[in-house]
């Protein structure tokens, strides 16, 4: 990548730390979903530019945890404003996930004030104005995005070899992390190198939102197993497990990747 990118690139960056910090200190007055969807895109952008890095910089596991947080609260803020109560079971089940989400909510308001410190910003400037900088102009963009999809192709034999549902579900997930990595990592470097490219774009994108819906099946799925439903709805639960089971794996079947 040559100066004046790796230059451009860099304020770039400092301008997602910048804009997520604004968000994340939004977010958490829980006034608006939105402000943590957008803090996660600000974060994510951050962290696929840390993990072109062999050795991560201290800071990397940090900003994980703060994902992971981010990410356990948008899960449960979506399932909760899209759901549709019909049942008694549904609305059992709402009000579980409700008490759910308002733990996580507690869980990333700590995280927060325990990784968001003067010394993680100052750590996460320095490392995108020195060894981030550096990388930028030593190399050009197609090693990263030829080990991005070297990596998505790795991930999906692996998924090929599997024979039992429970670990092709498990390598399916794999598969959608490095989709979303690599797809990302195109999107974010088109302004800066040929290699770069937007029908890669596209095509990965489409994976990914095939697998997000089996992800999201998956994901329902397991919130309702993790469940104690009341003694009553015992047999309406049951078939509500086979129900999302099913349609779990038919979604599996669905896949073409």
């Amino acid at each position: 990548m040559n100066q004046r990118h790796a230059e451009k690139l860099k304020f770039e960056l400092l301008e997602t730390w910048n804009t997520f910090n604004h968000y994340v200190t939004e977010a958490l007055t829980f006034n608006n979903s939105e402000d943590i969807h957008r803090a996660r895109v600000h974060l994510r952008k951050l962290i696929t530019f840390m993990q072109i890095f062999e050795t991560k910089p201290a800071t990397f596991r940090q900003l994980k945890q703060l994902m992971e947080a981010l990410g356990h609260v948008r899960d449960l803020d979506v399932l909760v404003e899209q759901f549709d109560a019909e049942t008694n079971l549904d609305e059992a089940f709402l009000q579980a996930m409700e008490k759910q989400r308002a733990i996580e909510r507690t869980i990333l308001s700590t995280r927060v004030s325990e990784k968001m410190t003067p010394s993680l910003d100052q750590q996460i400037r320095r490392f995108i104005g020195g060894p981030l900088f550096r990388a930028f102009k030593k190399t050009n963009a197609s090693p990263m995005l030829e080990k991005a999809k070297s990596e998505r192709k790795q991930r999906i034999r692996i998924y090929h070899e599997q024979t039992n549902g429970k670990d092709q579900i498990e390598a399916l997930h794999k598969v959608r992390l490095v989709v979303k990595r690599e797809r990302y990592l195109h999107e974010y470097l088109l302004n800066y190198e040929s290699d770069a490219s937007m029908d890669t774009v596209r095509t990965l994108k489409k994976m990914q939102t095939e697998l997000g819906e089996m992800n999201d099946h998956d994901q329902l799925l397991k919130r309702w197993r993790s469940f104690t439903p009341p003694v009553d709805l015992q047999s309406a639960y049951d078939t509500k497990i086979k129900t999302l089971q099913h349609e779990l794996d038919t979604s599996v079947e669905h896949l073409i990747i």
